[in-house]
C-alpha cells in the first residue's frame, strides 16, 4: 500500500509538471510589444498607428532582424531621432520572417520594424535606415503634440514626416546632398498615388527635400519646424512663385529664409515632377 501510494504521488508530481510546462509554452513571446503573441496579432484597426500595412501570418517577434550589425544600427539611429526630436525612450521592437515590410508608429508609443523592410532600406545604404528611424520618430512626434501636423493636407502627417526625416538627416547624419538623396531613393518606394495618405514620390520628394533645406542655417523645436515647413510648403513650393506682402516665420533667419526662397523654383518643379529622380539626386546642397 506504502508502495502504490509513492507511485501515486510520482505520477501525480510528474503530471502537475508537465502541465506547467505545457501552460508555459502557451504564454505570450516576450520580444513583442505588451506581450503580443505575434505580430500579425498587432490591431492596427483598433489604435492609431502609422503603418503600411499588416505583418503577415507567419511573421514573429525577434531579438534582431536582417543580421545584428544593421540591427545595431537601426537602434543606434532610432534611440538618436529619439534624442534629438526630445521624445526620450521609445521602445523598439522587430518583426522576422515573411511579409513583414512594414515599419509601424504607434500612439501607445513605441515603434516596430520589419525584417523585410529593414533589408530592402538597407540596400540603398545606411542613410536610408536613418531616414526611417526619423520618418516613424516624428509620428511619434505628432502623437505626443496635437497641434502637430498644423496643417490640414491629405497627405501633410507623412509629407511632414518626410520633412522631419530630412531635417535629422542634415542635421546630425550627412550634410553631403549626393548621400543624403540616397536615402530618398527608398522612401519613395513607399509612395502612392497623388493624393494618398502618403503622398505621391514628387510630392515626398519636395517635402524631404524641404526638410533638409530647413536645416541648413537653423534648428527649431518641433512646433517650429512644424511651421516653418508648412509655411513654405503651402506658400511656395506648391504654388512656385514669390509672394508679395508675406513675412517670413519669426523662428528662422533672414539668412535661411532666403536660403529657403533661392531653391524655390528647384523644390516647386520637384513637387511637379518636373525635376526627375535622376535629377534629384544630382541636386546641389
Amino acid at each position: 500500500m506504502k508502495k502504490f501510494k509513492t507511485v501515486l504521488f510520482l505520477f501525480t508530481l510528474t503530471f502537475f509538471f508537465q502541465n506547467c510546462s505545457t501552460e508555459d509554452n502557451t504564454l505570450p513571446n516576450t520580444n513583442g510589444p505588451e506581450n503580443i503573441l505575434e505580430p500579425s496579432n498587432l490591431n492596427l484597426e483598433n489604435t492609431d498607428s502609422y503603418t503600411l500595412s499588416d505583418f503577415g501570418p507567419n511573421s514573429y517577434w525577434a531579438d534582431y532582424i536582417v543580421d545584428r550589425p544593421t540591427t545595431d544600427f537601426l537602434i543606434t539611429q532610432h534611440n538618436a531621432s529619439a534624442r534629438f526630436f526630445g521624445m526620450g525612450n521609445v521602445p523598439l521592437y522587430f518583426a522576422g520572417g515573411p511579409d513583414t515590410f512594414n515599419a509601424i508608429s504607434f500612439s501607445r508609443g513605441y515603434v516596430v520594424w520589419g525584417e523585410e523592410l529593414l533589408a530592402s532600406a538597407k540596400s540603398y545604404g545606411n542613410a536610408a535606415i536613418a531616414y526611417v528611424a526619423a520618418h516613424e520618430m516624428a509620428h511619434q512626434v505628432q502623437f505626443r503634440d496635437s497641434r502637430i501636423p498644423s496643417s490640414n493636407h491629405v497627405s501633410a502627417t507623412e509629407l511632414e514626416a518626410d520633412g522631419f526625416g530630412g531635417y535629422f538627416i542634415r542635421k546630425t547624419y550627412t550634410s553631403n546632398w549626393t548621400t543624403a538623396a540616397g536615402a530618398y531613393r527608398f522612401s519613395q518606394t513607399l509612395a502612392g498615388p497623388r493624393g494618398s495618405s502618403h503622398g505621391s514620390a514628387p510630392q515626398r520628394r519636395s517635402a524631404y527635400r524641404l526638410g533638409y533645406l530647413l536645416g541648413e542655417n537653423n534648428s527649431y523645436s518641433n512646433r517650429d519646424f512644424d511651421a516653418n515647413f508648412f509655411y513654405y510648403y503651402n506658400y511656395y513650393v506648391l504654388d512656385g512663385r514669390l509672394k508679395k506682402g508675406l513675412n517670413k516665420p519669426k523662428t528662422i533667419s533672414e539668412e535661411a529664409h532666403n536660403y529657403i526662397l533661392s531653391h524655390l523654383k528647384e523644390l516647386h518643379k520637384i513637387y511637379t515632377g518636373e525635376i526627375s529622380e535622376k535629377d534629384f539626386m544630382n541636386l546641389s546642397n
